[in-house]
């Protein structure tokens, strides 16, 4: 077992990943992917490209820290009285790694090879999944430590 000063700062850490998260998939959700239907064909490939790189550096290190983190509260002493709240935030976000990789990640390698409106139609949709899941963690979080 941690000291409770690194479980909490594992807590407040996860909670911050996670409201960022939660953050950053709205504004995808509402403004970012319905925009993209707004690209010019000739330039579809290179904003396909630039989204993915930029987006990835700005999420990436974020998801991995939430992450490791949810994973990192499983061992400490809240789990004594905690155990479902983070077992289920941990599991909750499994689900949100498993459809960014199995579903997002396809659906931009496509984008690369053809930009067209049911692409975005797509994203749209199935992001709903993700930006639901991170809402639900956020308020479970919140709730937890509230």
């Amino acid at each position: 077992m941690f000291g409770p000063e690194a479980q909490y700062l594992a807590i407040q850490i996860h909670l911050f990943t996670t409201l960022f998260m939660t953050g950053v998939i709205w504004y995808v959700q509402l403004v970012h992917y319905p925009y993209l239907r707004f690209t010019a064909e000739d330039s579809a490939r290179e904003a396909a490209e630039f989204h993915q790189r930029r987006t990835g550096y700005v999420v990436m290190p974020v998801m991995f820290l939430e992450l490791g983190t949810g994973i990192f509260l499983l061992s400490s002493t809240w789990m004594m009285l905690f155990s479902r709240i983070l077992w289920l935030n941990l599991l909750l976000l499994l689900v949100i790694w498993g459809v960014t990789f199995l579903k997002f990640m396809p659906l931009h390698k496509a984008m690369l090879n053809k930009f067209d409106s049911s692409l975005i139609r797509s994203l749209v949709a199935v992001n709903w999944v993700r930006t639901i899941l991170w809402t639900v963690r956020a308020v479970i979080l919140v709730s937890f430590l509230g």
